[in-house]
């Protein structure tokens, strides 16, 4: 008996041992999305930049720049919207955020050099550029490097002119004081030597030439180096983006397009050219002739009064006597309909314009208050109202809401629904109580504004 349990024994660990062992089905990963796919996903490239009459800047109310111009091409070119993330003034600042992905790309003047190559990438070179000594004409010109013998140079903190500095006093066995200056832009510190506040500075040639239309008391005829590349900054990581940039940049020289955007910025000795007040300007952070009243209409409607800025661009561009062909005239393009619901006779005058404007809109967020929309949601659905009315916006959430759409969101639903109310389908529908309405113009004027607020933000408030 004992000997028949021992066989027993055998033969289930014989069986058990035969079995061949389950397999597991291996876990498919799918890749990481690389930078370009990221950026392709959000619809957006977030771009930071420097805020200056040469990379990015408002100027009567319109934002300009060589960069802000490129980076804009360059999104075109992969079939998303510009996104300006941060106007960072402090390039060593920056450079960290780049690499803890707070944006995707640096757009400025940033000349190559090995102690930023070991930190980001570097995209081809926009273009080459040299390091010169500025000084102002008044004051008695150097006119050979040996001359400052003595002297005080005073340059940006982190800028790379420190290294060249100490090279050309051993090199020519010269001894001058290094003077590091932080919270100043670049042009800031070509304004001081204009000023004759400071002596000495060193600077990009490329930024002083720019900058020399406005400041003509500043000379930079003295090279210190020669032949430096100026790129764009990418994450480290961002190979393909880099990729993308390049073959992009390949286009723009190939057309022309690269050229004639640097000489715009860069190249412009017009002497009747703007540019002789337009650093003034921009350092004031004037946004057009209106600041002043927008910012009072912008408190009394609890808005930041860039954004109110943003609308007045996008219906007029700050024209006061613009008149549209249906009538409606001024900053805010108000029409005599508006301007009698709030008693106003005398809507040509910009204040009386803005008042009603401002007026229009408080009326337009009251009845938006009435429903449980969120208040940035309800900027979207006020702003749409600004522009084809109200009655269209809440056809488009009724209509929302009978075909299983949040009725009190903006994106990807009531905004589709204004936007084919030229659809008989839903313009003929009950719900839709105001008939027929291009409300893709509407959607696009949403838009505009967002935008133009985007780039104003920048702007001191």
């Amino acid at each position: 008996m004992q000997i028949r349990k021992i066989v027993l024994y055998m033969l289930l660990f014989l069986g058990t041992a035969c079995q061949e062992p389950k397999k597991e089905t291996p876990e498919f990963v799918f890749p990481a999305s690389s930078p370009v796919e990221k950026i392709l996903a959000k619809g957006f490239l977030d771009v930071s930049t420097f805020y200056s009459t040469t990379d990015y800047y408002i100027y009567k109310g319109i934002t300009r720049g060589f960069h802000y111009e490129l980076a804009q091409s360059f999104a075109d070119f992969l079939g998303v919207k510009l996104r300006i993330i941060e106007v960072n003034n402090n390039l060593d600042s920056a450079i960290h955020r780049l690499r803890e992905g707070k944006y995707d790309l640096i757009a400025v003047s940033m000349t190559v050099t090995p102690e930023r190559q070991e930190k980001i990438r570097f995209t081809h070179p926009l273009f080459e550029t040299g390091e010169v000594l500025v000084q102002n004409k008044k004051k008695g010109l150097l006119r050979h490097i040996t001359d400052l013998n003595g002297k005080t140079v005073f340059i940006k903190k982190d800028g790379p002119y420190k290294k060249l500095l100490n090279h050309l006093q051993d090199s020519l066995q010269i001894h001058f004081k290094i003077s590091e200056v932080s919270g100043y832009s670049s042009e800031d510190l070509l304004h001081l030597v204009e000023s004759g506040e400071i002596n000495y500075l060193v600077s990009d040639r490329n930024i002083a030439q720019a900058l020399s239309a406005s400041m003509p008391d500043i000379d930079y005829s003295v090279t210190l180096s020669e032949g430096i590349a100026v790129s764009w900054a990418t994450n480290p990581v961002s190979n393909d983006l880099s990729n993308e940039i390049n073959t992009w940049l390949a286009g723009c020289k190939r057309s022309g397009k690269l050229n004639m955007t640097y000489n715009r910025y860069f190249n412009n000795r017009n002497p009747q050219n703007p540019q002789r007040s337009k650093y003034s300007l921009v350092k004031k952070g004037d946004i057009s002739p209106f600041d002043k009243q927008l910012k009072q209409a912008g408190k009394s409607l609890n808005w930041d009064w860039r954004l109110l800025a943003a609308l007045v661009y996008n219906e007029s561009r700050f024209n006061p006597e613009a008149e549209s062909h249906v009538g409606a005239y001024g900053l805010m393009q108000v029409i005599p309909e508006t301007a009698n619901m709030f008693n106003v006779f005398d809507y040509f005058s910009p204040d009386s314009n803005i008042y009603t404007g401002v007026q229009y809109l408080k009326y337009l967020d009251n009845i938006f208050s009435a429903y449980p929309i969120s208040p940035r949601e309800k900027l979207k659905f006020t702003l749409a109202s600004y522009n084809v009315g109200a009655g269209h916006v809440k056809d488009a959430m009724r209509l929302a809401e009978k075909y299983g759409k949040n009725p009190y969101v903006w994106d990807n639903n009531v905004d589709f629904y204004l936007r084919h109310k030229t659809d008989p389908e839903f313009y003929r529908d009950p719900l839709s109580r105001n008939g027929y309405c291009n409300g893709q113009q509407a959607y696009d004027y949403v838009h505009r504004i967002l935008d133009t607020y985007n780039n104003y933000k920048h702007i001191r408030p």
